[in-house]
């Protein structure tokens, strides 16, 4: 069973949104965790929108915690992009104010991670809580693990989200408080780093992140969504309906 840990940046207004985080073995996040625990120093949990981007030893922090999630075992995997790319597609008042970019992020993410992965390979995701979110991914993972879903639907290979054996691979998700679990944190960092990336690439934050964003080979299960494949993806019926649940 293979364990992903995820996280939200820049939910609000139409920029760049990102949902990111880390996916791997028990074994991993077992090594994963003292590591981060001695890198914290004596801090509990890391929040990077807390963090004092005037100090030094912010810096220095992050550079510590950066190369600890790929020394460890974990594997990224992110979603990205821009409301306003694809805002105008959507139906109504209520659609644009449940799917502020979250959907769209995580749609893509789950797929690569289910193609990526040998199809033996099951997940558990955990989430840290968005209640804005919460119902409309619930719904959503719900259908993936039913095979009734994909009936007569071409636009994706249904097999990929069932193990041989006929069960759904996303055995399990769940959504945590903000600062509940440590295994939160790398997800908090990746997906503030990415934001931070695609919206000032030459800012102190930016700079200051490099360390998690150049770790290990620098690849990730995903895609960051541009405007011409944000707006195909929305047009096309079968995802519009899994973004709105319908």
């Amino acid at each position: 069973m293979l364990r992903a840990y995820f996280d939200e940046s820049g939910h609000e207004g139409r920029g760049f949104m990102t949902v990111a985080g880390w996916v791997g073995t028990e074994e991993s996040w077992s090594d994963f965790v003292p590591k981060w625990q001695m890198a914290l120093g004596k801090r509990r949990n890391l929040h990077m929108t807390d963090l004092r981007w005037n100090q030094h030893r912010t810096r220095r922090l992050l550079e510590r915690l950066g190369p600890i999630p790929h020394e460890s075992g974990l594997e990224s995997a992110m979603g990205g992009v821009r409301f306003g790319d694809y805002e105008d597609l959507l139906p109504d008042d209520d659609a644009r104010r449940l799917h502020a970019g979250y959907m769209a992020c995580l749609h893509p993410m789950v797929i690569q991670l289910m193609k990526g992965f040998p199809r033996t390979e099951r997940f558990e995701f955990t989430f840290e809580e968005q209640k804005q979110y919460a119902p409309v991914v619930e719904q959503a993972l719900s259908v993936l693990c039913h095979r009734e879903a994909f009936v007569g639907q071409t636009l994706l290979n249904g097999e990929m989200f069932f193990a041989p054996d006929g069960r759904p691979r996303i055995a399990k998700w769940s959504f945590v408080p903000k600062g509940s679990t440590i295994m939160i944190d790398p997800a908090d960092y990746l997906a503030f780093a990415i934001r931070e990336a695609n919206t000032s690439p030459r800012s102190k934050k930016t700079q200051w992140c490099l360390p998690m964003l150049n770790s290990g080979d620098r690849s990730a299960y995903g895609m960051l969504l541009n405007r011409q494949q944000a707006r195909r993806i929305v047009r096309r019926a079968q995802i519009l309906n899994w973004l709105t649940g319908v």
